[in-house]
Formats: structure tokens, sequence, C-alpha cells
């Protein structure tokens, strides 16, 4: 035995000795203190994953209202200069999915989702995001969902420049295009595109990214303008559907967005 063990073992046996002479009282005093301590880490890390759990819950509380607001706050803006004897604002129902696969030959063009008939999703739902628009509802089985995003090619929607009040359709061949966009109207680089609301799937008042350039060519009619979308397909790990639209006034009804049971997949 080496002395550094030598010294070690008669410390312990020291403290051995000492333990064993206490009463009983001022043992289970001791275990008691010592037992808080040897338990503080453990106490810590439980209280941080609580603190997690609980963050985690109000990040989605506070990301659910901010599109509501988004979408409502669309809405006001269109009643402003309205007669509003009939003044109603539309309030959404918002479900948070989680993305738990991608289409592996088109990697952000379609998105699997965990929720499905059980939650009253159906075809043709809007799917957004706090950054905006993510795209709609494809496909629906009894527990998952298909989502198209703005990023798969084909992709349409109508949609306006919110800064000159022009409107074109946005569609993706291979990136995303302001079409329809006159030779003479006035479109600049970074005006915000948002959805128009002429649509019978999208509402009004989604971001749906920013002019990002606008090429020259000899055309007479049209001219190609580029855009830059809001969300990054590729970053997202959940989304949110939009369930239902419901008007505030007295009397109003709540209907299924953009229709009802009929708009439901086989499996």
């Amino acid at each position: 035995m080496s002395r550094r063990q030598l010294i070690l073992f008669s410390i312990l046996l020291t403290i051995s000795v000492i333990l064993l002479s206490l009463r009983e009282q001022t043992k289970l005093q001791l275990s008691t203190n010592l037992s808080s301590v040897v338990l503080f880490p453990v106490k810590t890390v439980t209280e941080f994953l609580q603190f997690l759990t609980v963050s985690n819950t109000r990040i989605t509380q506070l990301e659910t209202t901010i599109n509501k607001l988004q979408l409502e706050n669309a809405e006001l803006k269109k009643k402003i200069p309205l007669d509003t004897t009939e003044f109603r604002i539309k309030k959404y129902e918002l479900m948070k999915a989680q993305i738990v696969g991608r289409d592996p030959s088109n990697i952000n063009g379609f998105l699997y989702v965990d929720k499905g008939k059980d939650k009253k999703i159906c075809i043709n739902q809007p799917v957004i995001s706090v950054n905006g628009l993510v795209g709609k509802i494809k496909f629906v089985n009894a527990y998952y969902s298909i989502v198209e995003t703005i990023e798969n090619r084909g992709f349409a929607v109508s949609a306006l420049d919110v800064r000159t009040g022009i409107h074109g359709i946005i569609k993706n061949k291979g990136s995303l295009m302001f079409e329809f966009i006159r030779i003479d109207d006035e479109i600049a680089t970074n005006d915000s595109i948002y959805t128009s609301g002429m649509s019978e799937i999208f509402p009004e008042g989604v971001l749906i990214g920013s002019v990002s350039r606008i090429d020259s060519v000899e055309n007479p009619f049209f001219k190609p303008v580029h855009i830059m979308p809001s969300v990054k397909i590729n970053r997202l790990t959940y989304v949110y559907i939009i369930l239902e639209i419901e008007s505030s006034t007295s009397g109003s009804s709540k209907k299924n967005l953009p229709g009802n049971s009929q708009y439901y997949s086989t499996e």
C-alpha cells in the first residue's frame, strides 16, 4: 500500500469511527444535511426541466397569439375604410402541428405533420408559421397529414404588393415568381408581398415574402418579378394549421376553412 493510500485509509477510518460514536439524533441531523447537499444537483436539474416545459408551452401560446393577431390585423385593415354598421372581425382557430417527416424526393416541397382527421384536419386548410405562409394541406390520413409547401413546383396563391396594392399570382417555377405584373406597374425590390384574400383557401394578410429581383426582358406585357420567401421551409420543426374562421358579431357562425368533411381524403 502506498503512502497516499495509507493516508486516505486512515482518514476514512477516522471518519467512520467518529460517525459510529455519534448519538442517534446527531446521526439523523447529519444525514439530513448531507442528503440535501448530495441531492442538490438532482433538484436543480429537475427544476430546470420543469422550467423548460413551462417555457415551451408559453412559447406555443405566444406564437399562436401572434399568428391570430397578424390575421386579424389584416381583416381590420380591410374593414377600416368601410361603413362599420355591419362591422365584423374574423377570429381564427389555429392548431400547432409537429413536422414528423419530409418527402425525400422533394425535401422541402412536402411536409408530414402529426395531425390528421382525428384533429379536424381537412384538405386545403392553410398552413402558416410565425414568419408567414408555409402552404396548404394536400392529403389527410387518420393520424397525419401532408402539407404542400410554397417550395413545391407548381404551388400558386393570389397575392398583392402592400405598398402599391398591385395584385398578381405567386407561382413556384423552381423559385417563387410574382406573375402578371405589367411592364408599367410600380413595384420595387424589398416590397412586401402578402396573400390578397382572393382565394377560397388562403385568408388575406399572410406574409409570403419580399421582392428580391426584377429582371429586364424584352416583353411588351409583363416583367419577371422574383420573390424571396419569408419562411425557410428547411428550418421548420412545427407549423400552425388554420382550422376555422369565426365572425365575432352576435349570430355569427363558425365554419371550417375551406369546407366540411367532404374535403377529407380517403385513407
